[in-house]
């Protein structure tokens, strides 16, 4: 290696965070003019040429900054999650029930007919529809 202390020079100061952008820019070059480097060079060459390669990639266009259209898409889903919450909670506000058995609202008319407490008032009520038609018939 004819540039090896050029080459330890500029890489000791290089891992000291000394050297100036053309220092190394010359140990770059130096070290990839050269074919056989010991070890512990070789991989500082892999780092350096590792270092330009990730400086030289771009990030995918979607990692970039929101742009105003895409903000604009996220405001428009939320205020059409926010109608549809809205919407639901008026709905189910504004319902009128069917009737109320003891107090509580019922709004399934099925449901309404199916209890039987309300059917014991009409049962008593229809003895007396039956008294009073008796009553007629017999005079």
């Amino acid at each position: 290696m004819k540039h090896e202390v050029r080459i330890r020079t500029l890489a000791a100061r290089y891992e000291e965070g000394l050297t100036e952008p053309q220092e190394e820019q010359e140990l770059k070059r130096l070290l990839s003019a050269e074919e056989e480097l010991p070890r512990d060079l070789k991989s500082l060459a892999l780092m350096l040429g590792g270092l330009e390669e990730l400086g030289e990639e771009l990030l995918p266009a979607r990692l970039d900054r929101p742009t105003a259209s895409s903000r604009r898409t996220w405001w428009q889903w939320a205020m059409a999650a926010a109608a549809v919450v809205a919407i639901a909670l008026i709905v189910d506000y504004q319902r009128t029930p069917y009737c109320y058995i003891d107090g509580i609202a019922i709004y399934d008319p099925e449901e309404a007919l199916a209890s039987t407490d309300c059917l014991a008032q009409l049962e008593q009520l229809d003895q007396s529809m039956a008294f009073f038609d008796t009553l007629i018939t017999n005079d």
